[in-house]
């Protein structure tokens, strides 16, 4: 017998009582970030009543239990070869059974952000802590990562 349950995931700006829910998450990947800094990080993001672009902001992929099954940072940026671009250049999903639904719902939500904010392209890093904001790399990120034009 095949049971197919579909999970629907909340994504969205991260809400106050997630914070310490994804630094499991971001803790696991390797960040730079201790417990405290993140959530300095995630208040700064959280206070802000309108979250501009320009800055950075963190989002969340919540499933119906409550669990954080993915999280990521992402921003604007201006790159002299693409335009306007959404840069997520922290990336994280976590899942047993539903990494493709995970990584499916931020995606499209990224395809939402960009097209509101006119971006040509999505930026999506790989996995590695050097490219992680603030991160006390040098080299810049171009050339760095998956590109996902925005439709």
């Amino acid at each position: 017998m095949e049971i197919n349950m579909a999970v629907a995931y909340t994504v969205g700006p991260i809400k106050r009582h997630q914070v310490d829910k994804a630094y499991r998450l971001i803790d696991a990947a390797g960040c730079h970030f201790d417990l405290e800094a993140w959530r300095e990080f995630c208040a700064a993001t959280v206070a802000r009543e309108c979250p501009a672009l320009y800055v950075e902001g963190i989002v969340t992929a919540e499933n119906p239990l409550g669990y954080i099954a993915g999280v990521c940072i992402i921003r604007s940026v201006q790159n002299e070869t693409y335009g306007k671009m959404l840069d997520v250049p922290v990336f994280i999903v976590i899942s047993a059974g539903g990494t493709r639904g995970v990584t499916n719902s931020l995606l499209k939500y990224f395809m939402a952000v960009a097209r509101k904010y006119n971006c040509g392209f999505i930026r999506v890093a790989a996995l590695d802590p050097i490219d992680w904001p603030g991160s006390r790399a040098t080299l810049p990120r171009d050339g760095r990562g998956i590109l996902i034009p925005v439709q």
